[in-house]
């Protein structure tokens, strides 16, 4: 019996870290596609910096309302209507921000894709900084 409980424990411990360990690897596949966005954008460091930390730009550039368009296409997060496909959106927003509710990032998520913008940088641009600021009152 004993060694049923053992096999069950080692078995949930298994689980959560090949789980854990995707969520790394997803992590730093948006990592690296948030850095390739930025040098094909020629963005400079300092605006960098802040947004791939989820920090606010002042004072935008063109290149840096880009910036996001160009790792959710990445990332394939825009539907070919150019809005954000949420469900997509939602499962890397619980890995960026792991510590808000299911409930509350996808009503969020709602939300702020009820942004209006003619241009899909400055939609997309609008959506992240609507997200930030929900997630980061």
């Amino acid at each position: 019996m004993k060694l049923i409980y053992l096999l069950v424990v080692f078995l949930i411990f298994a689980l959560s870290e090949l789980v854990a360990g995707q969520s790394a690897a997803e992590l730093a596949a948006y990592k690296q596609i948030q850095q390739a966005c930025i040098k094909e954008l020629n963005i400079a460091a300092s605006d960098a910096n802040l947004l791939t930390t989820d920090k606010e730009v002042a004072n935008p550039s063109e290149s840096v309302k880009c910036y996001h368009s160009c790792v959710y296409k990445k990332l394939g997060l825009l539907g070919d209507d150019g809005k954000p496909n949420t469900d997509k959106i939602v499962k890397l927003a619980q890995i960026r921000f792991s510590s808000l509710p299911a409930d509350k990032l996808k009503s969020l998520l709602t939300s702020c894709g009820t942004t209006k913008s003619a241009a899909t940088c400055d939609f997309v641009y609008n959506y992240e900084k609507c997200v930030v600021k929900g997630i980061r009152p």
